[in-house]
């Protein structure tokens, strides 16, 4: 009589443990997290190349102008003339999203208002007259039409 494996034998007691399934292969689920986990990077780094000059335009403008800057209202300035400023600066994003101003000014000009956020409290009203005005320079330069109701005048304001 020949011992089968599914037959325990007599003479070996560790025939008696049959198994009644395949081992399991442990460690999938930790496999696929890491794939998971190194997707992400990847994801980004696409993301990031394929459209990084508009997700720039997309968080400085909708993030650092319209919450950012919209919060931090000098108290100095007038409301219409702060929500002017605010127009200026969406209008500039918006050329550079066209394509109408070069990234290098954008980017200059993001820096600029970076550091300008930077600080806590209100924004002091002398630094957002400069970068509103920078802003206006650079449309001018690249002869980008004035902001409705500011009557023609791409240069900035001065305060005599």
């Amino acid at each position: 009589m020949s011992s089968t494996g599914t037959v325990p034998s007599p003479e070996d007691p560790d025939d008696e443990e049959v198994p009644l399934s395949p081992h399991r292969k442990e460690g999938k689920g930790c496999f696929l997290v890491l794939i998971l986990l190194s997707a992400i990077p990847v994801v980004f780094f696409l993301l990031t190349f394929l459209g990084g000059n508009y997700l720039t335009y997309v968080y400085m403008r909708y993030f650092a102008i319209d919450r950012g800057l919209a919060e931090r209202r000098p108290p100095e300035v007038d409301v219409q003339e702060f929500r002017q400023d605010l127009r200026i600066l969406d209008r500039f994003y918006d050329a550079g999203n066209a394509g109408k101003i070069p990234g290098r000014d954008v980017v200059n000009l993001s820096s600029e208002l970076k550091g300008m956020l930077s600080y806590p409290g209100p924004v002091r009203p002398e630094v957002l007259r400069l970068v509103v005005g920078h802003a206006r320079e650079v449309m001018q330069q690249y002869h980008i039409g004035p902001v409705r109701g500011e009557s023609g005048k791409l240069s900035g304001r001065s305060k005599d």
